[in-house]
């Protein structure tokens, strides 16, 4: 297999350099180490995306949204109409038409995710 050469920005190979100097390891080792720190949280990210930790962030990250770009009220509306339109969809494809459907959908969950962690 042919080697493939690595374009970066300067700014980026720059920091990596100072980065592997400080660590004493050279910027391939230190890309190395980087892929498979890497591979390892996506891995986990696959196994359950949907951390506390990645909640308490995607709404920090909304609540400062929010501050520096506040909506209007039309905005507002719009995006609420919006999320109406897709939440309505997503029931229909889980074939959800009543409150109980969402017992029924939330239980099938619990069940399989009881069984993947197990295995």
């Amino acid at each position: 297999m042919e080697p493939t050469e690595l374009s970066v920005p300067p700014a980026l190979a720059r920091r990596m350099e100072k980065l592997a100097r400080q660590e004493r390891r050279t910027p391939a080792a230190l890309l190395r180490e980087m892929l498979r720190l890497y591979e390892r949280y996506r891995k986990k990210q696959e196994k359950d995306p949907y951390t506390e930790e990645w909640a308490l962030h995607l709404m920090q990250e909304a609540q400062e949204e929010e501050r520096l770009h506040p909506m209007t009220e039309d905005e507002e509306e719009r995006e609420e109409e919006e999320l109406q339109r897709y939440g309505a969809a997503q029931a229909k494809k889980l074939g959800i038409k009543s409150e109980k459907d969402i017992e029924r959908v939330i239980q099938e969950h619990r069940r399989r995710h009881r069984h993947a962690s197990r295995s």
